[in-house]
């Protein structure tokens, strides 16, 4: 007698586990742009930010410059820990369109938004 082994017998291999996606490095230093930017202008170019930390307006007596700083900032952060965590790239895209540009936005138009401020209220 033979063993011959039927084709239905033989144990099936699994189905090939789907990696979940991962955010690389270039999603992660797209996410981080918008600190590279704040260091960037506030070490080559001092007087930019200056505008927001003269005279009123303020909130609660920050200066508005600084306040509009810190909430991009804050922003962007959120943004770059949801890019960095989740496994969709999709989130990671929304992530990026919505907190990602508009505080790089922010951190561009913040100081002339400042100084057109200043300038009607005087």
């Amino acid at each position: 007698m033979t063993d011959d082994v039927s084709p239905a017998a033989e144990p099936r291999q699994p189905a090939p586990a789907r990696i979940a996606w991962r955010a690389d490095g270039a999603w992660r230093l797209i996410s981080l742009t918008p600190f590279g930017l704040a260091l960037v202008l506030a070490i080559f170019a001092r007087t930019y930010f200056g505008s927001g930390l003269g005279k009123p307006p303020d909130i609660l007596g920050i200066q508005l410059g600084v306040a509009v700083d810190a909430l991009a900032l804050g922003w962007a952060a959120l943004g770059a820990r949801v890019i960095w965590t989740t496994r969709s790239m999709a989130m990671a895209t929304i992530a990026l369109l919505t907190t990602t540009a508009p505080a790089i936005v922010f951190l561009v138009l913040g100081p002339a938004i400042i100084l057109i401020l200043q300038n009607l209220s005087s």
